[in-house]
């Protein structure tokens, strides 16, 4: 599939979704497991109304049901593009970027004016390397991710991700 592992990499694929803007900051995020409502999974995720009054281009029932293990997002001018992204591997609470592969045809994209909420923090007062990203869309539609302000194996994510935590991760 798409080589995400580097930023030419990871621009051609939202190039092949139509995922470009003028402006393009580009970073990983996991899932976080460790949600309490994690537990209801997918069925949680339908009871919640999924893409209902929402203005949200492409498969959102991948994203708002919680059906993927990563999500490459794309924040542009006009707001977030995401390709969810699955692991090749089947672990059991750490997934690795290496085994990461992208699903292009559930790529979803969120207008910012369907977006109420980003809020970025701490994952825990101990660890400031890992971080905890809320995005409230509409009124029923959470996506709960965390993100490493560091990745090994992307090189764009340090710089990319800061930006973006920068603009939402209050002071």
């Amino acid at each position: 599939m798409g080589d995400f592992k580097t930023l030419n990499g990871a621009v051609e694929l939202f190039k092949q979704v139509d995922g470009l803007g003028n402006s393009n900051n580009i970073f990983i995020t996991l899932k976080n497991t460790t949600r309490e409502g994690m537990k209801y999974g997918v069925a949680g995720g339908m009871a919640a109304g999924i893409g209902v009054g929402i203005l949200v281009t492409g498969n959102s029932e991948t994203i708002f049901g919680n059906n993927f293990d990563a999500i490459l997002i794309n924040q542009t001018e006009k707001g977030l593009g995401l390709i969810p992204m699955h692991s090749k591997k089947i672990v059991l609470n750490n997934v690795k970027v290496e085994n990461l592969e992208p699903d292009l045809e559930e790529y979803a994209f969120i207008p910012n004016d369907s977006i109420n909420e980003i809020n970025v923090k701490n994952f825990s007062f101990l660890n400031k390397k890992i971080q905890k990203i809320k995005i409230k869309v509409g009124d029923k539609n959470t996506i709960h991710l965390i993100a490493r302000k560091q990745e090994k194996l992307l090189p764009y994510q340090e710089e990319n991700f800061g930006k973006f935590m920068d603009q939402y991760k209050k002071k």
